[in-house]
């Protein structure tokens, strides 16, 4: 089993991104088991996301290559979600050197009666190199 992509924080804070699989072999979804950590706090759920056949503008890779190529700024915020919205990133670029990426997890499935937990840890990259090398080590990854 392939090792899985790591977005390491200060401290002990770290985002793990499991490889993606085919549960129903036609490329069409994709799911990956996803996990934060962060001051003590551990969280982990299976997030579906697009598969090969979907536009690179509505993927993970294509939103954060979005992002370093946009490294020198934008305003607002910026946000992906998967299908169901058990991953969703956040991305704020402060004006000068750096971006801030939210990974907010979610339980799997419907919250009908908004009672679900959630997980969320902030992770501060510098916005050119930096940025620049997490988008291209995670787009390698989701697509080996």
């Amino acid at each position: 089993m392939s090792e899985p992509f790591v977005l390491q924080g200060s401290g002990d804070q770290r985002w793990l991104v499991h490889p993606p699989q085919d549960p129903y072999g036609d490329g069409y979804v994709y799911t990956v088991a996803t996990e934060l950590h962060a001051l003590g706090m551990a969280a982990s759920t299976v997030a579906k996301i697009d598969g090969i056949y979907a536009p690179l503008e509505t993927t993970l890779s294509g939103f954060v290559e979005r992002l370093a190529a946009d490294w020198e700024g934008w305003s607002g915020t910026r946000t992906w979600a998967s299908m169901e919205r058990e991953l969703v990133i956040d991305a704020r670029h402060d004006g000068r050197a750096h971006v801030s990426l939210s990974v907010t997890l979610r339980a799997p499935g419907p919250d009908l009666h908004g009672t679900a937990w959630s997980a969320r840890a902030v992770f501060v990259l510098e916005a050119g190199e930096e940025l620049t090398g997490f988008a291209g080590d995670l787009t390698h990854f989701l697509r080996t």
